[in-house]
């Protein structure tokens, strides 16, 4: 409306001393503005003198009137709908409604790739946040190690063992004892045998190792299980770190077998199991001589199990229990397990690629702080920070711990609840946190983190319903690859809204110029509509689809603060923005031959040769712009072509001087950008109708390309400008 009453102040009626009043419109751009004897734009317009001197005439014998004394109100009414037409349509260009079909684009692509990567999305945003992530909290066991686990040392009998014993090294009573504890108490199996002399594990590769101790030592535990009358099992407690199983011996006295951490195994024994089967106090100095076989066997990255076993004389009441062994029972030590662990080999080169992209990783394990220290060490995450343990962090106070974590790396002996705790602690100090899970117990981190990760193949179903992402290799380097694509997703966001941005701001500049200095809006509802279609659904198809490049993780993460369109994105939307409004409002003002754009006839009335300055294109001697058709159709089709060249540029939102690179990998790009200029080239030549367009000839067309081919070296030059300081904005 407010357009239509620019362009109403714009305007004079003039009325004709004939048989009847006759109104017509002119703009005060015209070539009759003048009198008879100096009318040099009618001189452009008309073939003779004569006819010059007549329209003079005419001019002077007129009489000027109000615009309400000759309103027409069937006139103005016509007017009225087609500028109201035409607000809605510029409305609908100036909101960026296509930016949701962008995100959900980008995202439902890329999840689909991801699972090829191994990466199961289950909360299709967390693929967003992913790539903002700037901690990642990882479990040690199967994430950052293979989970090809073997006993490589021990403690049994009193004794070291740097290799593994035989069957021979052990005397009767006490072999049958290590063999009954170890198991019975457990839960998993061993499966067919694989290659490189690997054996299928199914169910706690921890367990599957002892289990695969034993067998070397020539027993098949299935025949001890099944002799076993076993009467309950308590499960492993995270909180306690430990379980154990009641195997009833008589009508109601039995044997509990514990396995557990071998520190907290070892503080609960009193007594110990010598080489004989005889049964000793456990003193302070057999307890040192354990200890430091400890510390020697988790220096060297081995998960140390201890074994132990209580007499119960009272199986009933035990069995009623809670949790066991009681602190009344008398525990006697087996021994210790070293279990060695590989570190994945990709591991280390994954750990730093994060760290190179800005990413905080952290190793979270239960196991003893030596091992964890050992492993974070060989794997690159233990470097110049500090290694805790769950208990101690758990002690601090909340200001403590987050002081704590500014330069935590390792947390060893950690419970689900300290995990929870150090997302919290995490999240208050404006990270954006990542965290692995595979137990049930993990559930509730893995929902307080900004994305949860679960395991595939260790991971139960709740830590797996409870998750945003699954990782369906247990493989860290696979939680990099998310990274990967999360940052691609929000880059692919980002290009959408600096091509679209620079689309919006022009085409509502041009148009609001046009009607504010008289000439209307040069672009139809059509050309607008047209040019919605390109920027929203064809160019979000286009830029939401381009795949993760390695240098992508060259760059800190952008965190919880980062603004979606940066100064980078300012400075190349403003130059591209600039420029076009440059040249269209320029073509819309004036331009010289070929381009020269005035009112020159009234259609119908006289002819025009080649040899004036408008230019004959139909029979009846229409010119360029008898109805202003030729003129914005050039305007028109420079813009769409400016846009379509501007889609190279906008697949680069930083300092990239390359807008081509890596455009032949991207299929979709190509076949969007082929199409849209298919059906821009038919709009103009073979649909003129239908877009209120006028066919243009060779030179024109040369013109609107050059134009719009302009956009790319322009955006080359651009990205040596500094990017826009948003602070000043």
């Amino acid at each position: 409306m407010i357009i239509w009453l620019v362009e109403m102040g714009n305007k004079v009626f003039v009325s004709f001393p004939h048989h009847r009043a006759v109104l017509i419109l002119f703009y005060f751009q015209s070539c009759f503005h003048g009198n008879g004897d100096n009318l040099t734009k009618t001189e452009k317009c008309f073939a003779t003198e004569s006819d010059c001197q007549a329209w003079a005439s005419i001019y002077k014998n007129a009489t000027w009137t109000s615009s309400y004394s000759n309103f027409n109100a069937g006139v103005e009414l016509n007017n009225v709908i087609n500028f109201f037409i035409d607000s809605v349509t510029i409305i609908v260009v100036a909101i960026p409604e296509g930016l949701p079909l962008a995100v959900t684009i980008s995202l439902a692509y890329s999840v689909q790739r991801m699972q090829k990567d191994m990466n199961l999305v289950r909360v299709m945003a967390a693929c967003e946040t992913m790539g903002g992530a700037t901690n990642i909290c990882s479990d040690k066991t199967g994430t950052l190690t293979e989970n090809m686990m073997t006993v490589a040392q021990g403690y049994f009998a009193g004794r070291f063992w740097s290799q593994i014993p035989v069957k021979s090294d052990f005397r009767d009573k006490y072999f049958d004892t290590l063999v009954n504890a170890i198991a019975i108490n457990s839960r998993a199996e061993l499966g067919k045998e694989l290659p490189n002399d690997r054996t299928e594990v199914i169910g706690n590769k921890t367990e599957g190792a002892m289990l695969m101790f034993i067998r070397k030592l020539e027993v098949d535990y299935r025949k001890v299980r099944h002799s076993a009358d076993v009467v309950k099992m308590f499960p492993f407690s995270s909180a306690k770190k430990r379980m154990s199983a009641l195997v009833r011996v008589s009508e109601n006295e039995g044997m509990l077998f514990t396995k557990g951490a071998s520190e907290i195994i070892t503080d609960l024994c009193a007594q110990y199991m010598a080489q004989d089967g005889s049964v000793l106090p456990l003193d302070e100095n057999m307890k040192k001589d354990i200890f430091s076989n400890i510390t020697e066997m988790a220096g060297a990255g081995l998960r140390t199990i201890g074994i132990a076993f209580s007499e119960v004389s009272n199986l009933d009441e035990v069995k009623q229990l809670e949790d066991a062994p009681s602190k009344d029972m008398t525990v006697i030590f087996l021994g210790i397990v070293g279990i060695r662990d590989p570190p994945r080999k990709e591991v280390p080169d994954a750990v730093r690629r994060c760290q190179k992209a800005g990413i905080t990783v952290r190793m979270i394990t239960g196991d003893n702080i030596l091992t964890a220290k050992s492993i974070a060490k060989e794997i690159g995450i233990y470097t110049n920070g500090i290694a805790i343990e769950g208990p101690d962090f758990r002690k601090q106070s909340p200001e403590e711990q987050k002081e704590t974590l500014k330069t935590m790396q390792v947390m060893a002996r950690c419970s689900p609840q300290d995990k929870l705790t150090m997302v919290r602690r995490l999240k208050e100090m404006g990270e954006v946190v990542a965290v692995t899970g595979d137990g049930t117990n993990d559930a509730p981190a893995l929902k307080e983190a900004d994305v949860g990760l679960s395991m595939g193949i260790t991971g139960t179903p709740v830590a797996q319903e409870a998750s945003d992402i699954v990782i369906m290799d247990d493989n860290f380097s696979s939680i990099v690859k998310s990274v990967l694509w999360g940052r691609s997703v929000y880059d692919n966001i980002r290009r959408f809204l600096q091509f679209q941005l620079t689309v919006n701001v022009c085409a509502l500049v041009l148009c609001l110029m046009g009607a504010i200095t008289g000439f209307g809006t040069p672009l139809r509802p059509i050309h607008l509509l047209w040019v919605n279609l390109i920027m929203d659904t064809l160019a979000a198809l286009a830029l939401a689809t381009e795949l993760p490049t390695p240098d992508m993780l060259d760059r800190k993460p952008y965190g919880r603060g980062d603004l979606l369109i940066n100064g980078h994105m300012w400075r190349n939307l403003l130059i591209q923005a600039v420029y076009q409004i440059f040249f269209c409002l320029g073509i819309l003002y004036g331009s010289p031959h070929p381009l020269n754009f005035q009112d020159c006839i009234l259609p119908g009335q006289y002819s025009v040769t080649s040899k004036d300055n408008c230019i004959t294109i139909h029979g009846d001697g229409t010119g360029h712009d008898a109805t202003e058709s030729y003129r914005n159709t050039i305007i028109y089709n420079a813009f769409v072509w400016a846009q379509l060249f501007n889609e190279f540029n906008a697949r680069k939102i930083y300092n990239e001087l390359n807008p081509f690179e890596g455009v032949m990998t991207n299929t979709i790009f190509l076949s969007v950008v082929f199409i849209s200029s298919i059906l821009q080239f038919l709009t103009v030549q073979f649909i003129p109708k239908a877009f209120h367009t006028v066919p243009l000839d060779g030179d024109d067309w040369a013109v609107c390309l050059i134009l719009g081919f302009v956009s790319i070296p322009l955006g080359i030059i651009g990205r040596f400008l500094p990017p826009v300081n948003l602070n000043l904005m």
